[in-house]
Formats: structure tokens, sequence, C-alpha cells
């Protein structure tokens, strides 16, 4: 199956809700620019409780469209660029050079998108590291850093470890504010 396929399932009045339902959270294994289950909560978030409400469903289905829409776009203008730097004999990428070949925001709405992310990552309670815990909860609160968060932040991204998928998204909130 693909994408549109599953798309067309999810917008299928004629089947059962929960068929549907389960058509969508394929959508989302194919696409969830911020991790299946911080992307399912968002898209319950802005469209309503699907699960229960089946009007909701194309709202959900709306919503995470456009941000695959958005995101083929930018794979599309990616590919075009990488053509252009391997004719002039750059064959590989810089290393710090964005690739959107893995999404690393919600398209359409990247600062809510990391928000939520963060929020969904926050309540689960995983993390032993502090820094990045102080972090979230700033984030959540505040929706920025002080300037001594900061640096805390600037040095919590230079190290590794387990929670550097939560660190991107705090990235995304932290340039779009």
């Amino acid at each position: 199956m693909s994408f549109s396929s599953d798309t067309r399932k999810v917008l299928d009045d004629s089947l059962p809700l929960g068929r549907r339902v389960t058509a969508l959270c394929y959508c989302l294994e194919r696409y969830s620019p911020i991790g299946f289950h911080a992307s399912l909560s968002f898209l319950r978030f802005v469209a309503g409780d699907f699960t229960r409400d089946p009007a909701a469903l194309p709202r959900a289905m709306e919503l995470l469209t456009s941000s695959y829409t958005a995101w083929q776009a930018e794979l599309r203008a990616y590919a075009v660029l990488r053509r252009h730097a391997k004719r002039l004999g750059y064959r590989r990428p810089h290393p710090s050079a964005p690739n959107p070949n893995q999404p690393s925001h919600w398209y359409g709405a990247p600062r809510e998108g990391a928000l939520h992310a963060v929020w969904v990552w926050y309540s689960k309670g995983d993390s032993a590291d502090v820094d990045v815990h102080s972090l979230a909860v700033a984030l959540l609160e505040r929706g920025r850093f002080t300037a001594e968060q900061r640096e805390i932040f600037d040095r919590v991204c230079a190290q590794p470890g387990n929670s550097r998928a939560i660190v991107r998204q705090m990235a995304v909130v932290v340039a779009k504010s």
C-alpha cells in the first residue's frame, strides 16, 4: 500500500470507523515527521478525537496530507540541488547540511508540532537527563529559553545521548521563536 491509497481509505465513509483510523495509522507509519506517537497526538490535538468522531478524520487527514505534500516538495527541491552539486563535483553533502529525507519538523506548523512533540516526550517522563528535562519544562512553560538555558541547550546539542530526537524538536521551537 501507499500513502495515497491509505489516504483514500481514511476518507472512505463506507468503511467502518476503526478501519479508517487504522488506515490513518498506516499513513503515519509512512510519514510521521515528529515521531509516530507525537504525530498521532498532534493530529488528535488539532483535528479532534477521530477515534470517536468520524468528522474529525478528514480534518486530521487534511493536516497530515498538507504536511506530507510540503515535505515531498522539499524533497524534490533537494534532489535538484544535489544533482547540481554532483555536477560540480560535490559527491557528498556536508554532514551539517540539512537533509529532508528524514523530516525534522511538521511542515506547515513547525513550531506548534515541535512544541507538541516536546510535550508528548515530557509527559512520558522517560528522561533521566536533568538538563534536557529542565529545557523541556522551560519550552512548555514559556515557549523560549533564557540566555542561561540557551547555553545549556547549546551544550546539550553538542553531546551525544539518548535524547537527540527531542533536542532536535527543541531546536525547531528555538529557531521559530
